[in-house]
Order: structure tokens, then C-alpha cells, then sequence
């Protein structure tokens, strides 16, 4: 699957959030997104949009989102956003990706 960090309060429970460091020999954001979020819903990140009905440039410009935040490591540059049942939060590292709380 991906290269994505799980964290859960409790074992044998879905896991409430997804970590994918991006940069260096890493994906950039954008993918780094992709793959937190691919993570959370237990699939490939190519079939995201098949199974889950996500594409990410309906809510955020990639290209964009990656000129933002790569290659800033130094930088306290955090992106927040919302995509389509789950919050991410793309720091100058890592994507971190929660399910949307109902």
C-alpha cells in the first residue's frame, strides 16, 4: 500500500489518522495526501477514486498545494483542508489525514 504512519486510541480499530512524510526521497504532498487518505479508507491510492469517490483537485490545486509547502522544511508553513470526509493538515514534512468526525 503506502508508505503511511496509522495511529489509533484503541487496537484492532480503524485508525483515526494517517501519516505520510513527503519530501526528499518521498512523494510530493499532493501525493503524500493521496496516500494518507488511501490509508484511512483501506485502499491503493490509485483506486481512490473508484472506490471512494475522491479526487483531490476538487478540493485543492495540487500543483499549487505542492508549491507551497515542498521543499520548505525550515519554514512553519501548515496547509489545512477538507477533502471529502476527511481533514488533512500538510506540514512542511508529512500529511496527516483524520476522518471527518459526524
Amino acid at each position: 500500500m503506502s508508505s503511511a504512519t496509522a495511529g489509533s486510541s484503541d487496537s484492532g480499530s480503524v485508525p483515526e489518522t494517517a501519516r505520510v512524510r513527503h519530501g526528499g526521497d518521498g512523494p510530493a504532498p499532493s501525493l503524500a495526501v493521496v496516500e494518507a487518505i488511501a490509508d484511512l479508507a483501506g485502499v491503493e491510492p490509485a483506486d481512490l477514486l473508484e472506490e471512494e469517490g475522491v479526487v483531490l483537485y476538487d478540493h485543492v490545486d495540487p500543483d499549487a498545494l505542492d508549491a507551497v509547502v515542498a521543499g520548505r522544511p525550515d519554514s512553519d508553513v501548515d496547509v489545512s483542508l477538507s477533502v471529502a470526509g476527511y481533514d488533512v493538515t500538510v506540514g512542511p514534512d508529512s500529511a496527516v489525514a483524520r476522518q471527518t468526525q459526524s
